[in-house]
């Protein structure tokens, strides 16, 4: 028997359709590095260290010696739910890795060759949301929603310059990802209270290929284009409703991902800017769907219905205080929503905060804060106001 929890940022929103939320379009999309995300993921355009492998693998190019990092991120998720009878919060915090790597360059005649292996965990799922909500009969409902799990990728990449001004890169990547949600509904019955208990995990699995170009025609600016291909995304779900259990194996395909910077860095200062694509439009399942009575073409056309295509801006700047071996930087990314008709609420301005200082030469510290809020619509008569934070922490060891 196939269900219709599976996938739902909120299980309670649809019980005969194509929910509105779809796992591979949810979740929280941060990036790699608190240096990258310090200047608010502005990084296409310079991605001189291992995140380069996220952000644009031509970049590897410009690491001379070899490099170890590793990043940890400490994430927090608050929301305050509001219905016509009630008013909830709820919370989330939890530290993950974010990434963990090494680069290696390669000895030749002239030019750079470098290779990268490692691992980047680039969405978090984690969010609670309490809520309570009324049907139209007048009957109340309380729901309490936990959600955990993480979506990251092994990466074996590789640049080299091409010319004295031109680096390529491309990268092999492995994705791996783990998802858990957790519902308890309380609704009114003729004995009292009727619970029903939802539990749903989910792992995934799948390949792709990212390419870059690096281009530098002076000493003070880069140009960075990257492409990350569509992934055939296997899906393997196991559901349990109040004691009904069940299995789905399915497929969908995740949408390419297109970025464009660029990065001036006159003496001491360094200005960032990026554009990041996304056709979201192009998800879709490759086998039948999950729910019961959704056929995988109507699936296909509900989401082309209600999702839409995403450009993200990002704008970021670092400063160098070379008497105390630190960078001061900050960033501002405009998030939009995928959803066609979320309003302008849901868009996410995204601020950061970082620094970074350089320890006995060899060992880079940098720490990154970044925040936003934003609202959602659950359903009718029901809304959510969403607080998201993160505090990274990248430690780089290179080679002398």
């Amino acid at each position: 028997m196939k269900h219709i929890f599976a996938l739902l940022i909120f299980a309670s929103l649809s019980y005969a359709q194509l929910p509105e939320r779809l796992l591979l379009a949810s979740g929280q999309q941060l990036g790699s590095g608190a240096r990258a995300l310090g200047m608010a993921g502005t990084y296409t355009g310079i991605a001189d260290d291992f995140s380069a492998v996220w952000w644009n693998p031509a970049g590897l190019a410009q690491v001379k010696r070899i490099e170890v990092q590793g990043s940890l991120v400490r994430s927090g998720f608050a929301n305050t739910s509001t219905s016509s009878i009630a008013e909830r919060e709820g919370e989330t915090n939890v530290t993950r890795i974010n990434n963990l790597g090494m680069v290696f360059p390669v000895p030749v005649y002239q030019g750079a060759l470098s290779f990268a292996l490692g691992y980047s965990q680039v969405t978090d799922y984690d969010r609670r949301t309490k809520a309570t909500r009324i049907d139209g009969s007048g009957t109340q409902y309380a729901f309490d929603e936990l959600e955990s799990g993480r979506l990251g990728f092994w990466t074996l990449a590789g640049a080299v310059d091409v010319s004295p001004n031109l680096s390529l890169g491309g990268g092999l990547n492995y994705w791996r990802g783990a998802y858990e949600f957790t519902s308890t509904e309380r609704e009114p019955d003729e004995h009292g209270e009727l619970v029903n208990d939802v539990l749903i995990t989910d792992k995934m699995g799948a390949w792709n290929l990212s390419f870059g170009a690096l281009y530098r025609p002076g000493r003070i600016a880069r140009f960075g284009v990257s492409y990350q291909s569509p992934m055939s995304m296997e899906l393997k779900e196991e559901w349990d409703y109040d004691g009904d259990t069940g299995y789905n194996d399915y497929r969908m395909t995740y949408p390419a991902v297109y970025r464009l910077g660029a990065s001036v860095a006159p003496g001491r200062w360094l200005a960032a800017a990026d554009l990041e694509y996304r056709d979201w439009n192009s998800l879709k399942f490759k086998s039948d769907t999950p729910f019961d009575g959704v056929t995988k073409a109507e699936a296909n056309q509900e989401i082309k219905d209600t999702y839409e295509s995403t450009t993200r801006i990002s704008l970021g700047g670092e400063y160098l205080f070379p008497a105390f071996g630190l960078r001061a930087r900050a960033g501002y990314s405009f998030e939009p929503s995928n959803f066609k008709n979320a309003g302008d609420d849901a868009d996410k301005g995204i601020f950061t905060l970082g620094m970074g200082v350089l320890i006995d030469r060899s060992v880079m510290l940098d720490v990154t804060a970044r925040s936003t809020s934003y609202s959602e619509t659950i359903t009718s008569g029901l809304s959510e106001d969403i607080r998201s934070s993160q505090l990274l922490m990248t430690v780089s060891y290179r080679m002398q």
